[in-house]
């Protein structure tokens, strides 16, 4: 049998503060608050008063236990009579975050074991010594056999080995597996070239841990980049944070100089910052004021401009046109699990068709905002068929006044040759530059509205 590489967790193991105890429960009460349905954002208020420390080190075991979650589930089957209840307590949390440090964490077995045990309260008494008892058989079952596959739901992994062959589908897996590289997008390739040079003097000089490679000449992919507000050139505002394959959509426009867009689900604002990089006018609409806020701040720090319009396209009554639209619609979001791996718990098999329905409702709307001869670009950060190629055939039986526009790989960085489908959409895998750490899932299709 052979072990998995050890995911590193970010940040010192040592604690301050509160003790390590407070650091487990901690973790083991925002790994609760995920399974009853908060998303990963919102259960970190969980970690709230924790030391900086403390509280990295708190954060990196529950990435880890979701991104294994159902290995860590598979793990624990052979030692379990019967499932823990989630609750009104925190044992099967508490249990999950112990194998997670165990397993996947490098932490060593006494420690993970006596600290998480220590961190169990009143409710989860009873269940202290079945903790205890487990955790030391995991232990002795050491090492255990790799499988990708079991971290994600059967459902989702019956839905890529159709849509995408299991292959592929194992592959995608693997590379959910790590922690995402941090991509940045430039405002110019000068601009990415003289990040470079000051990344590279940096690294010299303080001996960083960091690797920076160009995927293409304006986008750079850092890994151990630290703190983004501290790498070179974030307050001269030529460079915003934007996995590769979010950007792709973008690039793939075709714009005459000073083209008039319409951004639609814009916020925070990466798409709006490329086309408005272009030198195109665009008029950003999004339903969050918070994320709205967010891309204004964006635009100033990036010395770039756009009208940002805080309202539901739904409900939005413009009274004009434009000759180019980029949808973003709302979406599974499944294409993003290396960032959020809560997502695996939160889905659920009917989620594609619900966010197909209103995905249609959007579309149909903006075909009716957008000029004769006008252009359509419609994308989703989702892996779902539904929410993709079946979503674009039934627009287009919808609408004959439309016509899909085939997109041409010629457009793309390296790496993307395969990422047009014989159908001229786009659609990336999570396997996808798996040598650099892989990319975010996205679709995309290009309509014209004829004359």
């Amino acid at each position: 049998m052979t072990s998995r590489p050890k995911s590193k967790a970010s940040g010192p193991q040592r604690n301050s503060g509160r003790g390590k105890n407070a650091t487990r429960r901690a973790a083991a009460s925002m790994l609760a608050a995920i399974e009853r349905g908060k998303t990963l954002d919102e259960a970190r208020d969980r970690l709230d008063g924790l030391a900086p420390n403390d509280r990295a080190f708190s954060n990196a075991i529950v990435l880890a236990a979701l991104r294994h979650y159902g290995e860590i589930e598979a793990i624990l089957q052979p030692f379990m009579k019967r499932a823990i209840p989630a609750r009104p307590h925190l044992a099967k949390a508490l249990l999950y975050i112990g194998v997670a440090q165990i397993v996947y964490l490098e932490v060593p077995p006494h420690a993970a074991i006596n600290e998480t045990v220590s961190a169990t309260g009143r409710r989860e008494q009873p269940f202290r010594g079945l903790i205890n008892a487990v955790l030391r058989r995991v232990v002795d079952a050491m090492p255990v056999t790799p499988d990708p596959l079991a971290a994600l739901p059967d459902w989702m992994v019956e839905t890529w080995q159709n849509a995408y062959g299991a292959e592929t589908c194992a592959a995608m897996a693997e590379t959910l597996q790590g922690m995402p590289p941090l991509d940045l997008q430039f405002t110019s390739a000068q601009a990415a070239s003289q990040f470079i040079d000051a990344l590279t003097e940096k690294i010299q000089t303080e001996a960083l841990q960091t690797t920076a490679t160009a995927l293409s000449a304006d986008c750079v992919r850092l890994v151990g980049a630290g703190a983004v507000e501290k790498l070179p050139l974030f307050d001269d505002g030529v460079w915003w944070v934007q996995d590769i394959a979010a950007s792709l959509p973008a690039r793939l426009i075709d714009l005459p100089p000073a083209a008039q867009v319409l951004d639609i689900c814009a916020a925070p604002g990466g798409k709006t910052l490329q086309l408005a990089a272009r030198g195109a006018q665009v008029t950003a609409v999004d339903i969050s004021a918070a994320r709205v806020k967010r891309l204004n701040d964006n635009l100033r720090r990036t010395k770039l401009s756009a009208d940002c319009i805080t309202a539901d396209f739904m409900d939005w009554a413009p009274d004009r046109k434009w000759s180019h639209i980029l949808l973003d619609a709302p979406c599974s979001a499944t294409g993003t699990l290396r960032r959020h791996p809560d997502l695996k718990l939160n889905r659920r098999p009917s989620s594609a068709a619900y966010m197909a329905k209103q995905q249609a409702e959007m579309l149909d709307k903006a075909s009716s905002l957008t000029e004769d001869g006008g252009y359509l670009m419609f994308c989703v950060c989702s892996l779902e068929p539904e929410e993709g190629e079946e979503g674009v055939k039934a627009f287009l039986d919808r609408h004959g006044d439309f016509e899909q526009v085939p997109l041409s790989p010629s457009a793309l960085p390296d790496g993307f040759d395969a990422a047009i489908s014989p159908q001229g959409a786009l659609r990336t895998t999570s396997n996808m530059l798996g040598a650099e750490g892989g990319c975010d899932g996205f679709f995309a299709a290009y309509f014209h509205k004829k004359p």
